[in-house]
């Protein structure tokens, strides 16, 4: 089988920085949008709340005027989404601990 090209290597290999760029630019339109006075502007945000045991999680936010106006919950999760979930939020406080121990 053929290899992929350098050029095919180095294409492929900016779509991940392209896809993050995309993401800061439609974060960025909808926090001056509800800025601006829209009122029906949601969208994921890691923020400080109390919807998960961990200080801070991603989660819907309504975002107005002020910037975030209220955090939303996410939903029922399957057993299977559960199971991942519980296991993977010790690494999560850990590493917000760790963060948070940085900046102190």
């Amino acid at each position: 089988a053929a290899k992929p090209t350098a050029s095919y290597r180095s294409a492929a290999a900016g779509s991940a920085t392209l896809s993050m760029a995309y993401a800061g630019y439609l974060f960025t339109e909808n926090v001056l949008k509800a800025k601006a006075g829209a009122t029906d502007v949601v969208m994921p945000a890691y923020v400080e709340s109390n919807i998960t045991e961990a200080e801070f999680f991603a989660s819907p936010c309504k975002f107005g005027k002020d910037g975030v106006e209220e955090v939303l919950g996410f939903g029922e999760m399957s057993d299977y989404e559960k199971g991942w979930f519980d296991k993977m939020m010790p690494d999560l406080k850990a590493q917000i601990q760790k963060g948070k121990d940085f900046v102190a």
